[in-house]
């Protein structure tokens, strides 16, 4: 008897715990612009998913489930999220298997991910908490959590109005809170912002004048320093996987070529990946690699560098759909290498890469399809027509300006030149 009475005790402190946390949560966590709030409800409220996809904003932004619906005849839906890391995409995973008959599930491969810190070096748990916080009550919950940070994040990661314990000080923000929380379109899950269903996030903008100026593809992919934990994760996903016979796909979603261009190495990483795979259930396609025919990777296709657009989601969820429905191949949809695509390309200036320095200056790297030997020339015009050559004649297409500077730059490559406002 006494044994019942604290089981009994112990059952009803948890739900009291659960009660007060989720109530502390609405008072206190402002999710009324979060995508994952939308997309885990609608995940855990669908009749089946038959198809899973998985992984980052790389995701989340470039498959549309109405499109892929359609096109494979199924249920599919898109469990992406913002800074989605491996450890993340396998907790979505379990969450999907085990409540769904899953029939194949294609996982996100974003390059820059594989470079995060080990799990327990974490400081930065936005990733996870953005999929965490609305994660049901599980061990598969509890397993992540523990899992993926240290110790001293754990009330944080189990408590998540603890996080935002000093709003309990200011009443005006409280109250501010539960007004936008009170609305009908908070209660009822209500789309907003590009948010259209199933997990999909549209996104409106495109770059400007086709011409890139940014940081991406500024450093080749230090594939030497993938973090244990990345590696160690994708090899228990696929053996999950194979376990559950589910069958995987690793992917990657078109970038654009200025950012694949830009790391110089980006081959090394799809055999990285490619490896990971080897002898396995499992298979890895990238599709940086399409033909221009199939997929041209045009600046009008993305909202920045790495990132598809609402137009580029649409075109690649119907290529995507096509090559895994068999009515593309392989040797008609994609080139061997990343190196034969650069070449197939021809000249072209695609953009400038850029990192800031700490004393004012900015290091800029010229990103092209030219032939290595190429010598190029950039000159500078600024707001009062003034001209500063900046590189004469040369094959190296690094070069600095002062942060402070503003104006036209025009680079000279053999007979082309390029213009863009810096």
């Amino acid at each position: 008897m006494k044994a019942l009475i604290k089981i009994l005790s112990a059952a009803a402190f948890l739900v009291l715990f659960l009660l007060c946390g989720k109530g502390f949560h609405y008072l206190l966590v402002d999710d009324t612009q979060s995508y994952t709030r939308l997309m885990m409800h609608e995940f855990y409220n669908q009749k089946n998913i038959d198809i899973l996809f998985v992984g980052s904003s790389h995701c989340y932004g470039a498959l549309d489930p109405e499109i892929t619906d359609e096109l494979f005849q199924a249920n599919t839906f898109n469990a992406g999220s913002s800074l989605q890391a491996q450890d993340a995409s396998f907790a979505l995973i379990r969450e999907a298997v085990e409540r769904y008959d899953v029939k194949h599930i294609y996982l996100e491969m974003y390059y820059l991910m594989l470079a995060n810190d080990n799990y327990q070096d974490r400081e930065q748990l936005t990733g996870t908490y953005i999929i965490s916080d609305y994660m049901r009550p599980s061990l598969n919950k509890v397993r992540f959590l523990l899992e993926a940070s240290a110790p001293k994040y754990y009330v944080n990661s189990f408590i998540p109005s603890r996080r935002n314990w000093e709003r309990l000080l200011n009443p005006d923000e409280i109250r501010e809170l539960l007004a936008k929380k009170g609305t009908e379109e908070y209660r009822n899950y209500t789309p907003f912002a590009g948010y259209r269903a199933k997990g999909f996030v549209a996104n409106q903008d495109m770059i400007p004048n086709g011409v890139l100026l940014d940081t991406a593809g500024f450093d080749a992919i230090h594939t030497e320093k993938a973090s244990a934990d990345w590696l160690k994760t994708i090899r228990e996903i696929i053996a999950y996987c194979e376990n559950k016979n589910v069958p995987l796909t690793l992917f990657s979603a078109p970038m654009t070529l200025f950012q694949t261009a830009g790391v110089g190495n980006y081959d090394e990483y799809i055999e990285l990946i490619r490896s990971l795979t080897t002898g396995t259930a499992a298979d890895y396609v990238d599709f940086n690699l399409c033909r221009e025919e199939f997929f041209d990777q045009s600046p009008d296709l993305f909202s920045d560098a790495g990132h598809l657009n609402e137009k580029g989601a649409e075109a690649f969820s119907r290529v995507f759909s096509a090559y895994f429905t068999g009515k593309i191949s392989a040797e008609e949809l994609f080139y061997p290498s990343m190196a034969e695509k650069l070449s197939a390309h021809g000249p072209e200036i695609l953009g400038l890469s850029y990192l800031d320095s700490g004393d004012g200056m900015r290091k800029l790297k010229i990103v092209s399809t030219f032939p290595e030997g190429t010598f190029y020339t950039v000159e500078l015009t600024d707001r009062d027509g003034n001209v500063k050559k900046l590189k004469d004649n040369s094959p190296d297409f690094y070069f600095e300006i002062s942060q402070e500077d503003h104006g036209t730059l025009r680079i000279y490559a053999g007979d082309s030149i390029t213009e863009m406002e810096v």
